[in-house]
């Protein structure tokens, strides 16, 4: 009774290792480096060809394991469509898969401004919302010097929703100069007191040399 050759088996663990690599890879992707949960699209992307592929790896493991004695005709046939599945699923989930947020990150910004006095670019940073790994930043670029600054703040409640302006004209938040150098202030106030576009309404004290950062209310 005729058995799985040897050289059979290696080249269809070569499908199954395909498919278990990209299965890890969406994983990490679909969760952002298990920062978040899976989202509709992941939800959907793992359920189509997520599972399926699990299946079928199973199903292939046991057969080369088993050896499925005996082993001619028509099994030959049976095994290339489970490879072929195996590399068609592997395809899927590669393609699925988002790569901001985890290999690279998510930033969204609002329009750079430039503050009153001239000196600075500025833009506010929201870097990869809605995740454990989440952080807003003040990006400065200093005119003169063209030397460019990252400050860390605080300006949005921890997965609270966010928007933009309809135009360009909008911003987070607005820096102002104050009459101390290298001092501003930064206001996520809009002018009924509220949070601009979904910012929490602070008023903070940024000193741009130190690059410090301190709540005035």
């Amino acid at each position: 009774m005729s058995k799985m050759p040897i050289w059979f088996k290696i080249i269809w663990m070569i499908p199954i290792l395909i498919n278990i690599a990209a299965f890890i890879w969406f994983i990490l992707g679909s969760t952002g480096g298990f920062q978040h949960g899976h989202d509709i699209l992941g939800t959907a992307t793992l359920v189509l060809f997520g599972v399926p592929s699990i299946i079928i790896v199973l199903i292939s493991l046991t057969y080369i394991w088993q050896g499925w004695a005996p082993f001619s005709g028509i099994k030959y046939l049976v095994s290339a469509i489970l490879m072929v599945s195996l590399l068609f699923f592997s395809y899927y989930l590669v393609d699925g898969t988002p790569t901001r947020g985890w290999l690279y990150d998510n930033v969204d910004s609002d329009p750079i401004r430039l503050t009153s006095d001239q000196k600075y670019e500025y833009r506010i940073d929201l870097i990869n919302p809605f995740q454990r790994n989440s952080r807003e930043q003040l990006h400065l670029k200093n005119i003169s010097t063209g030397e460019e600054k990252n400050i860390a703040i605080s300006i949005r409640k921890e997965n609270e929703g966010y928007s933009g302006g309809g135009s360009e004209d909008w911003a987070w938040g607005i820096l102002k100069p104050t009459n101390v150098p290298n001092q501003y202030e930064l206001s996520t106030l809009d002018e009924h007191k509220n949070g601009r576009y979904g910012m929490d309404p602070r008023v903070f004290l940024i000193d741009v040399e130190a690059g410090t950062v301190q709540i005035l209310k």
